[in-house]
């Protein structure tokens, strides 16, 4: 999940680099934080299924 993290970072950074439309960063902002959010819900409730304590 770290790689994607970064990976979304790093291809925003590109995306200001290259001055490319406001749109595209938007979208891509958009699909990271997707990503990342469907992956931690999945990641907090295989967790809890298991019987692990925070």
């Amino acid at each position: 999940m770290d790689t994607l993290i970064f990976g979304g970072l790093l291809a925003t950074w590109l995306v200001l680099y290259r001055q490319r439309g406001r749109t595209l960063l938007l979208i891509g902002w958009w699909v990271v934080f997707a990503a990342v959010a469907g992956l931690l819900s999945h990641h907090i409730t295989s967790s809890l299924a298991l019987g692990l304590s925070y």
